[in-house]
């Protein structure tokens, strides 16, 4: 047999046939042996919280309009020519202070008369007093007749009293003199002005529209299957769109006992309070207020709930690993939703990364 063949097995190949053969066979057994094992997945990081036990109760929330706590038309009580007006509309006053004032040349005039008038007859009344004294001494005597004693009584009564009428004369003026000047009833906003100077105001002619904004109410429309929860005093809590990040705390202050036919809403008010001044009269505000009595319910953070494929679940830490709970949301507060399902308080829910886990994958919990 030629050296280039060599027999292998019972089979008869040739040299450079079998030196193919020996490094296909090696090659083979080379990568078998420098395979590594499967790698294992690390850990996924999540955010946890505790399922906790809590007083839950039904909440409505209601769109409403701010109103100012009084509105008032400030009027004169007397007529006149406005002299002074410092005033303009958006600006804040405080109680007592000048709104306007009227012309008051003709009314010193007649209080400065009132005065003079009540001096010449205060100066009668002394002599009458004196006549009154002196008669009665010599009636006493019977040196003047009871008519004279008499008489000298009544001049005395009848000085006296118009004494009292010219009291009540200058009051009245002094009166009219003090509501010449125009005062704010009550610290608030001037949002209209009615009068200016020079213009003649009429007895009782409107001045200036003002509001208080120191607690504002909010008209809110409650649905008559509402109705039944509400009382007067229940707490309340109100955003509004135009203050983002500021939420308010008040309460019930009216509910009207007639319906709107219309759309079967009944008016209700709620008064907030507005120390700051930061609730403008004609705000659009969401009103939130509890319905029937709290009961004690498991929450989550409502960053807990998982939807897809139209459930909604939750993901639980046991042992290390990811375990998926379906559950039956409840009511939303602060935060906070309502659960009902295989979940126990004390669970730890993750709050964070659960929109990628998977059912049984291993996590770790971040700080």
């Amino acid at each position: 047999m030629s050296a280039q063949w060599k027999r292998v097995g019972g089979l008869l190949l040739h040299g450079s046939v079998l030196v193919m053969f020996l490094a296909a066979f090696l090659g083979c057994g080379d990568e078998q042996q420098a395979a590594p094992p499967p790698a294992k997945p690390p850990a996924f990081p999540v955010r946890v919280a505790n399922v906790t036990k809590q007083e839950v109760a039904r909440s409505a929330t209601l769109v409403g309009t701010a109103e100012p706590r009084k509105r008032s038309v400030v009027a004169s009580e007397i007529a006149g020519l406005v002299d002074q007006f410092p005033v303009d509309e958006g600006d804040f006053v405080k109680r007592g202070q000048l709104l306007a004032r009227l012309g008051t040349q003709t009314l010193q005039i007649q209080h400065d008369s009132a005065i003079a008038s009540r001096a010449e007859w205060q100066v009668r009344h002394e002599q009458a007093k004196l006549d009154l004294v002196r008669v009665k001494t010599l009636f006493e005597k019977e040196l003047v007749t009871r008519k004279e004693h008499e008489d000298a009584i009544a001049e005395e009564l009848a000085l006296r009293q118009r004494l009292a009428q010219l009291d009540a004369e200058i009051r009245q003026v002094e009166d009219r003199l003090a509501k010449s000047s125009i005062l704010a009833p009550f610290a608030g906003w001037i949002i209209e002005e009615r009068t200016e100077i020079g213009q003649w105001v009429e007895q009782g002619g409107p001045v200036v529209v003002m509001v208080d904004l120191s607690r504002v109410r909010i008209a809110v429309p409650l649905p008559d299957r509402y109705i039944q929860h509400v009382q007067r005093g229940d707490p309340v809590s109100a955003v509004f769109d135009g203050l983002p990040g500021f939420e308010a705390e008040g309460h019930v202050f009216s509910i009207v006992a007639q319906a709107n036919e219309a759309a079967r809403t009944f008016p209700i008010k709620v008064e907030v309070p507005n120390q700051d001044l930061r609730i403008k009269s004609g705000m659009a505000a969401r009103v939130t207020l509890s319905l029937g009595q709290a009961y004690p319910a498991l929450v989550v953070p409502k960053d807990a709930l998982v939807l897809r494929g139209g459930n909604e679940f939750i993901f639980v830490v046991q042992d290390g690993r990811a375990v998926q709970k379906r559950v039956r949301p409840g009511l939303y507060t602060n935060g906070l939703v309502e659960v009902a399902g295989d979940v126990q308080e004390g669970m730890r829910v993750v709050i964070l990364g659960n929109e990628r886990l998977l059912p049984g994958q291993q996590v770790r919990i971040l700080d």
